[in-house]
């Protein structure tokens, strides 16, 4: 076999494993669609349910009517889009100004604040429920923001002094030189480089509160829970069985609004991992 043959098999190696990925990626949410679309999910095969037998519509209309889709849907809006505005607003000059620091205290106090990361969220909801019942803050919208703040600042502060950290000090310093105030800039000089990571970053704390399960179950009054906490209501007890189909419906209509923005913002993540992998 010539290099050529070689070359070629590999190749054809390596779109066959990437096509074996992409199937085993897929069928999940494959499956869970098609049994959204079927009367009867519960003990179907996986190639019954994807074959659409028993083909109805129901349950949307379940999930949507019974399942007060849009009560929860809102505060699912709510909760994301103040987490990400917040988020960014504190988190963007506190990195600016953490990498300011010498590098060894910088790196320290970074790491310090990521290591709020390391702590499982169950760990961090018994305290922040105390915190909240004391502040008057227990069930609320306000008191699941704030959860979802403390664990989201920690790891957007330090993504974002990875970006700073790529700002070149040539052109700080020119800027410096011309007589350039510390306001302008961060405004002027600093951000505008760093832009393509806070897109990113915006995008996946976004992702991260839509997800967020633990805290709106444990934090979260019947006024204030997700579309991920209201799923559950069809989950069953002792007596009433799960609704399968109702939750695949259900489950689905959840996770489209995340596909879709996240394929439409596709690029400005890429090209903000990409910006903060690369030193400037």
């Amino acid at each position: 076999m010539n290099d050529r043959n070689k070359a070629n098999a590999k190749l054809a190696g390596q779109y066959f494993g990437l096509t074996l990925w992409l199937i085993i990626s897929l069928l999940p949410p494959v499956i869970l669609l098609a049994a959204a679309f079927n009367e009867t999910a519960m003990f179907r095969s996986p190639l019954a349910l994807l074959t659409l037998r028993d083909f109805t519509l129901n349950n949307f209309s379940v999930a949507f009517n019974a399942g007060d889709f849009w009560f929860y849907f809102r505060n699912s809006v709510i909760i994301a889009v103040a987490s990400v505005i917040i988020s960014v607003a504190v988190c963007v000059p506190m990195a600016y100004g953490l990498n300011k620091l010498r590098p060894k205290i910088r790196g320290a106090l970074s790491f310090a604040i990521l290591a709020m990361r390391f702590l499982p969220h169950v760990v961090l909801a018994l305290p922040l429920f105390l915190i909240f019942v004391d502040l008057g803050l227990s069930g609320s919208r306000t008191g699941l923001l704030f959860a979802h703040l403390a664990i989201h600042i920690p790891f957007a502060v330090w993504m974002m002094v990875g970006f700073f950290e790529n700002v070149p000090k040539e052109m700080e310093e020119a800027a410096i030189v011309d007589g350039c105030g510390p306001w302008k800039l961060f405004w002027s000089i600093s951000l505008p480089v760093v832009r393509p990571g806070l897109n990113a970053l915006a995008i996946l704390i976004f992702i991260m509160s839509w997800n967020e399960y633990l805290f709106a179950l444990f934090l979260a009054g019947s006024d204030a829970q997700p579309l991920t906490v209201g799923i559950t209501r069809f989950m069953g007890g002792v007596e009433a069985g799960a609704q399968y189909g109702v939750i695949a419906a259900y489950a689905s209509l959840i996770v489209l609004p995340v596909i879709i923005f996240a394929l439409l913002a596709n690029r400005y993540i890429v090209t903000g991992m990409t910006a903060g992998a690369v030193k400037g």
